[in-house]
């Protein structure tokens, strides 16, 4: 298959671009998309041969459910019930934006089943991605959207990310900039009360509650095991894992820094641009987060850049420095450690 490659906001002629992406999407395509989050492989959400394709090209487990993106709350009428109090309040405050939340179908609502992965629910998000909602408006179709990656590895959120993993494979590749936010969409379970957070993201626990209230939400604590059917995307198996081992390492800095001594540039590093002074002398490939452990938006837009990086680099193993939990990290947290998971 030749990959067309599109970029909209260099074109002169837009409404042509529109049109043929339109047929596209009514042609079962697959057209990978930028969102504010990452990079999105995109599909007709109606069109079961289309869907069944997004999960052959990435090679993604088919009881692992898509998100559906939208442009607009009238789309949504006769999709899913967004009539609770608490759901209304979240969509005032976060969309569009880096939220999706899970809702219940409503009968015969069009929807491929293989969406939902036959689930009674359905995850929808409407992103803020410039792009991303002038294709949303143009097209009025229902997007399906995972990641724009093969299934398990880093995130993309480049335009490169997209083209080194699905070149060949799939229809379209729309050329943007970078992603602004660089990990994935905060999930929310509406269907239960409290509210649940089926995968941290950009919005966080605090700014859900700011809204609705001390206690009206919590963060999925269950171990799924590996024939349970996951609500969400990103809950069940290993995701975002580079080709190398991956270290998150819980002793002290100064201990990893001995163990660094013993290797070389086949092993990856990740600190912080403050650290700079202390690992110079090392021989490994070093790489930096974000400036501080402070800096939480620059360590969310850099993680996946970085492990890809070091993809290119061939490393064997990486190494990341002790990171403390706090409530502002958590995606980031959530992101490394199921990258390194094995199920």
């Amino acid at each position: 298959m030749e990959t067309e490659i599109i970029n909209i906001s260099k074109s002169e002629s837009k409404e042509e671009i529109y049109s043929k992406l339109t047929e596209y999407y009514k042609n079962g395509k697959l057209v990978a998309i930028p969102t504010e989050t990452v990079y999105g492989l995109s599909a007709n959400a109606m069109d079961d041969e289309a869907v069944s394709k997004i999960y052959e090209a990435k090679g993604r487990p088919s009881d692992n459910p898509l998100i559906v993106h939208f442009y607009e709350m009238s789309q949504l009428d006769n999709i899913v019930d967004y009539s609770d109090e608490n759901v209304k309040k979240l969509i005032d405050k976060f969309w569009p934006g880096p939220m999706t939340l899970i809702l219940n179908v409503k009968e015969n609502n069009g929807i491929s089943r293989k969406v939902t992965a036959g689930l009674n629910t359905l995850a929808v998000r409407m992103p803020s991605n410039v792009t991303a909602r002038e294709l949303l408006k143009e097209t009025k179709v229902l997007l399906a959207a995972p990641s724009a990656n093969t299934s398990g590895k880093p995130s993309p959120t480049k335009f490169e990310h997209v083209y080194h993993d699905l070149n060949g494979k799939i229809d379209v590749i729309i050329e943007d900039e970078q992603s602004d936010i660089g990990l994935e969409s905060t999930v929310i379970d509406c269907t239960r009360y409290p509210l649940v957070i089926a995968r941290p993201g950009d919005i966080t626990k605090e700014d859900i509650e700011s809204v609705l209230g001390v206690g009206s939400v919590k963060y999925n604590d269950e171990i799924l095991t590996q024939n349970a059917t996951p609500i969400s995307p990103g809950m069940k198996y290993r995701h975002y894992s580079p080709e190398a081992e991956l270290v998150l390492f819980n002793d002290s800095f100064e201990n990893l820094i001995n163990i660094l001594k013993d290797k070389n540039q086949k092993t990856g590093f990740i600190t912080y641009k403050e650290m700079e002074s202390r690992v110079n002398d090392l021989n490994v490939s070093i790489k930096y987060l974000a400036d501080n452990e402070k800096s939480v938006e620059q360590s969310n837009k850099n993680l996946y850049n970085i492990l890809r990086e070091f993809d290119e680099e061939k490393v064997e193993e990486i190494f990341i420095l002790p990171i403390e939990e706090t409530k502002e990290n958590k995606a980031l947290l959530n992101r490394l450690n199921k990258a390194i998971s094995k199920k």
